[in-house]
């Protein structure tokens, strides 16, 4: 798996997106990619297609997207090498207008803010949260404290063996590998298992079962890892396979993130529950939902764009 092609960035002038942006930026330099920077006067209804507009609403919108350009060469000027990078600027429902940009720049990344206007250090925001459902293409959503245009330090790939989690960790490699950031592939142990361990009569005979689960689940896991990173032999990496007091594998993800300082984590959208449709499958939602860092959400793979 190579790196992107098409990137689309999506800017609303907040200092998240401009963080964004940074990050963009700087993907598509060691990507060779061409980027795409896309704003969205929200409508909050899907505008229709085609629908002719009066004299008046026609004036109304060319005095939005004239107010939203000046408003993008003002922000250009605060982000390293954004300055005179084109613009395109829509009327739309926020979601619907910056998927459809992702659609006609054949995007295969999608970076957004977490956040737009309302930035607590926790959750996602709604345009967020819409990009990654919709699974058209891989969506990078940056925190606010991500330093700007800074490549990422620490990078965690979760695993739950699945197909979509093998193309989350090749995605995990190509930004580790160009960052010369360290990866940590990390598989959290399902709680289940242990549970049933320690309901076992035999206390001794439960531990040596689950000492040699976990043994068995760390082979497995350098293994699945093996194709990927003998692909990058400056890679420095890590296999873990991890216990987090009894809580469930999104937690046991952001704690694990956490306790190693990681600035991304990278996950795919659709687990072995293969819930995509339904939403997102509940470990990647949460994950979304709780982590403090950024989050490369990976688009399983045959999604159309």
């Amino acid at each position: 798996m190579s790196g992107y092609s098409s990137i689309v960035v999506g800017v609303d002038f907040t200092s998240c997106s401009s963080v964004a942006l940074s990050h963009a930026l700087r993907i598509a330099k060691w990507s060779d990619a061409s980027l795409h920077v896309a704003h969205v006067i929200d409508t909050v209804v899907e505008a229709p297609e085609n629908e002719p507009l009066s004299p008046l609403q026609e004036r109304i919108r060319k005095g939005l997207v004239s107010d939203a350009r000046s408003a993008w060469d003002r922000f250009a000027e605060t982000v390293a090498e954004a300055k005179g990078l084109p613009i395109h600027v829509s009327v739309n429902n926020r979601v619907a207008g910056i998927l459809g940009r992702a659609r006609e720049c054949h995007a295969d990344l999608l970076v957004l803010g977490a956040y737009g206007d309302r930035p607590p250090d926790l959750g996602l925001g709604t345009l967020a949260t819409a990009s990654v459902r919709s699974g058209i293409t891989d969506v990078l959503l940056v925190r606010e404290t991500q330093i700007t245009n800074a490549p990422f330090k620490t990078i965690v790939a979760a695993i739950d063996f699945s197909d979509a989690s093998l193309v989350a960790l090749e995605r995990a490699a190509i930004f580790a590998d160009a960052d010369n950031a360290s990866l940590h592939v990390l598989h959290v142990i399902d709680q289940r298992w242990r549970l049933l361990s320690y309901l076992s009569p035999a206390t001794e005979t439960a531990l040596a079962s689950e000492e040699e689960r976990r043994g068995k689940l760390e082979d497995r896991l350098a293994d699945f890892c093996s194709t990927v990173v003998s692909k990058y032999p400056l890679l420095r990496w890590k296999s873990a396979v991890y216990d987090h007091d009894h809580a469930s594998h999104r937690s046991g993800i952001v704690a694990y993130a956490s306790a190693h300082s990681a600035q991304l984590i990278v996950l795919g959208t659709r687990g072995r529950t293969n819930l995509r449709d339904v939403l997102l499958g509940s470990t990647a939602e949460k994950v979304l939902e709780e982590s403090r860092c950024s989050v490369l959400a990976v688009k399983p793979e045959g999604a159309e764009v």
